[in-house]
């Protein structure tokens, strides 16, 4: 597996933690909720989803994709829909960013636009990784050659992942260790 395609792997994974980070932390806006809801955390969260997925994955896929695309590969028109996505994924991470932002200013905001909307967002991402995981993802390793790989490279700037791989920023550090509790405590109880 090349390293920009186990990134990308790698990325999927880390991605799933922090949706399922966000989704409990969302689920404290339900009317019974036994807890307040950490805004700092959501915040952050949304904010490495607009720094890293949406700035450095996304784009580095659609250079992928492009080329798949251009080979003419049977799921060609689900690549298409998945790239129209990317674009969705960033105007909604930017709506709902905006939305949990109002929030912190003290505006008034119902708790059920904010559920309804952190779900329906968490929802299209899932269901994003999930079509890329079981319907691209594969044709990574049977469609380039180790040749096309080093021309993806070339076009592809491996950036570190300032979450989980670049330990040496603190701007995501409260996240970082959210997440790492928040997996313990799901091995704790099964």
């Amino acid at each position: 597996m090349h390293k920009i395609q186990r990134q990308l792997h790698t990325d999927h994974h880390h991605l799933h933690k922090l949706l399922n980070c966000l989704s409990h932390e969302i689920g404290c806006y339900d009317f019974d909720s036994k807890r307040a809801p950490d805004l700092a955390i959501i915040l952050s969260a949304l904010d490495y989803v607009r720094t890293y997925p949406d700035k450095w994955h996304h784009p580095s896929e659609d250079i992928i994709f492009n080329r798949l695309l251009k080979k003419k590969v049977k799921e060609s028109k689900l690549i298409k829909q998945l790239q129209i996505e990317h674009e969705k994924i960033i105007l909604e991470t930017k709506k709902i960013n905006e939305l949990f932002n109002s929030v912190a200013e003290d505006c008034i905001v119902s708790a059920d636009e904010l559920l309804t909307g952190a779900r329906q967002y968490i929802a299209l991402q899932k269901q994003h990784l999930d079509k890329e995981n079981e319907f691209v993802y594969p044709l990574m390793d049977t469609e380039f050659s180790e040749k096309e790989w080093h021309e993806i490279e070339n076009e592809v700037k491996m950036q570190d992942d300032p979450l989980f791989n670049n330990r040496s920023k603190k701007e995501y550090d409260q996240l970082y260790r959210y997440i790492l509790d928040l997996e313990k405590e799901k091995c704790q109880n099964i």
